[in-house]
């Protein structure tokens, strides 16, 4: 439908998919949806909103979700009240059934370290925190996870810290390594050094020099 190059051929394609999947146009249709904390998110939410108006549809807002999440509920959605009903429609039900989870895989064992998570500032992070308080903890015998890069609040911070690393040429054939220079992700901007990374020195590939 998104590559409809008209609304004729939208037309068509619309009325070909409802016959293909035996839609019911009778029957009332409901939709789910959320977002991530990209900039554009609101507008494009906007617009759905006009379509699932127009079209008489049901709709519910459950704002910023992960992917997962939103996965999670449309299962839960669609299950309810069957044999195979998933679990609890709510984004708390989401981290109660994967903490559960977690905790069933992880009986009678003890993780050894932390984990660091790089959420890129990204919708990730928040969400990622709030799992956390499901989970048990380093002193509990659980996980240790750490989350770095979790500000959402300023859609501009989204990869802007996260290094792209490029490889360089190598200039001998038999060369194991060679320096590489990490770059910054958002584009026409200084690098931002990473929290676990040290900012190296840019080597252009063609001057390359192999190291051990």
């Amino acid at each position: 439908m998104a590559n409809a190059q008209s609304e004729d051929e939208l037309v068509k394609i619309y009325e070909k998919l409802t016959e293909e999947v035996k839609a019911k146009p009778g029957a009332p249709a409901r939709v789910i949806y959320a977002r991530d904390t990209r900039a554009s998110g609101s507008t494009l939410v906007a617009c759905l909103k006009d379509a699932l108006d127009a079209t008489g549809t049901e709709y519910t807002d459950y704002k910023h979700l992960t992917t997962p999440q939103l996965h999670y509920l449309v299962r839960c959605v669609n299950t309810k009240g069957t044999q195979y009903e998933y679990g609890e429609i709510s984004e708390q039900g989401y981290y109660k059934k994967l903490a559960a989870a977690y905790k069933q895989a992880m009986k009678h064992k003890k993780t050894s370290g932390p984990v660091t998570v790089d959420c890129a500032n990204g919708v990730g992070g928040p969400k990622l925190n709030e799992l956390k308080k499901h989970l048990p903890g380093a002193s509990e015998g659980g996980i240790d996870i750490k989350v770095v890069n979790d500000d959402v609040l300023k859609p501009e911070s989204l990869n802007s810290q996260v290094p792209v690393y490029i490889p360089c040429i190598l200039e001998k054939a038999n060369a194991n390594t060679c320096s590489a220079a990490p770059t910054s992700s958002k584009p026409n901007s200084a690098h931002h050094p990473h929290p676990r990374f040290p900012p190296a020195t840019a080597v252009p590939p063609s001057t390359a020099t192999p190291t051990a």
